[in-house]
């Protein structure tokens, strides 16, 4: 007689099995491992329980399967299971072990996935999918999710109403200007300034002079300038003069074209005093903002510390102060006062700490003045 063995033993209590299918659809059926862990001690019950023609099992023989599995937690799992419409509980008894768990709607869900991705197969819910309710509810669905897409879609914007005096005022303009019947082309960009940019007639009526002075007629390219004018706020002639001398004479004339009209460039020029007309300048400044991604405020902030601290700054100082801040990180205001403040407090400290090594420990009393030099300040010592 051969020895027993304990492998043997172990073959004869059987093993787990789970049907791979709960992985595959685990995220449809938003289950998680905790809950593929109870359903397979579920079915480990249920093939372990007699006789075979019996559809539920006892919570009680689940139990038993795994003793390690408390009654609180079984429950807590089991109700979120039946909320999930995988599970149905019933409770033939008062006591907990004598409810009864049936696994049949995990298996109807997992049977009706499985034939929606492969319609070839057949079940007993294939014809169920086919049933007049189904469809209803389907087209219910798909009216459901129509309704929710005209809803997140966008209102069409309304057709900008033109005035019919101050269409007719800037068109005669056009005609006297150009000496000839107003084109089609013209007519429809027109529309254009009037209705959709909502460009005041007074200030179209200059920009139409300035082009025309300029011998600007096409209406592709006046309407360049339109956009330009409504994106950077223009809104009167000295405006329009500035953008047209740097930027429309610049452009038909061979200097180097510029990249764009900047109002920020054009407010650091004249916040700081430093000619910006150069390409090498504005491409310092594109720099600034592009590449190391420093607002506006910021390069402005830059400018008024170069103009606090030096009579004749220019772009290497800002340069240098921005480079410094980009390696410490600081991109808001709030950051740049708070480094100064701390740049202050050092600087008073190692200050104090020089003068009391100096006189022999004894510290001299001393008022630490912040001094400004204004940009003049040779200007006014010459004239006294």
């Amino acid at each position: 007689m051969s020895e027993r063995s304990a492998y043997v033993e172990m073959i004869r209590w059987g093993s787990v099995n789970v049907p791979g299918i709960i992985f595959e659809y685990s995220k449809e059926l938003d289950i998680n491992t905790d809950d593929i862990g109870i359903l397979t001690t579920i079915l480990y019950a249920f093939q372990q329980s007699k006789p075979l023609y019996n559809t539920g099992v006892e919570i009680g023989k689940v139990l038993q399967v795994c003793p390690s599995l408390s009654k609180q937690k079984l429950n807590s799992k089991l109700k979120r299971l039946q909320k999930l419409e995988l599970v149905e509980i019933m409770q033939p008894g008062n006591g907990m072990s004598e409810r009864i768990v049936y696994i049949e709607p995990l298996m109807d869900k997992l049977e009706s996935l499985l034939i929606r991705d492969h319609p070839h197969f057949s079940g007993r819910r294939a014809d169920a999918a086919l049933s007049p309710a189904v469809i209803k509810q389907y087209q219910e669905q798909i009216e459901q999710l129509q309704l929710q897409l005209q809803e997140r879609q966008p209102a069409p914007l309304p057709v900008a109403m033109v005035n019919q005096n101050d269409f007719k005022k800037v068109a005669d303009f056009i005609a006297e200007k150009t000496g000839s019947l107003v084109s089609p082309s013209m007519v429809a960009e027109l529309r254009r300034w009037l209705g959709d940019m909502a460009l005041k007639p007074e200030l179209l009526l200059c920009m139409l002079e300035l082009c025309f002075e300029r011998g600007i007629k096409n209406p592709r390219e006046i309407s360049r300038i339109a956009s330009d004018v409504k994106k950077y706020a223009i809104i009167n002639l000295d405006g329009l003069e500035v953008y047209f001398s740097r930027f429309v004479d610049r452009s038909a004339s061979n200097a180097p074209r510029n990249p764009g009209f900047d109002p920020d460039m054009l407010e650091f020029e004249g916040f700081t005093g430093i000619d910006m007309e150069a390409e090498a300048r504005r491409r310092v400044y594109h720099k600034w903002r592009y590449d190391w991604g420093f607002s506006h405020a910021m390069i402005m902030k830059a400018g008024e510390i170069m103009c606090q601290r030096t009579k004749s700054g220019g772009l290497e100082y800002v340069d240098s102060v921005l480079s410094n801040w980009m390696s410490k990180e600081i991109r808001q205001l709030e950051e740049v006062e708070a480094e100064i403040k701390s740049f202050k407090l050092l600087k008073r400290k190692n200050r104090k700490e020089t003068e009391t090594v100096r006189s022999g420990n004894k510290p001299k009393a001393t008022l630490d003045y912040e001094i400004y030099i204004p940009p003049n300040a040779e200007e006014i010592k010459t004239k006294v």
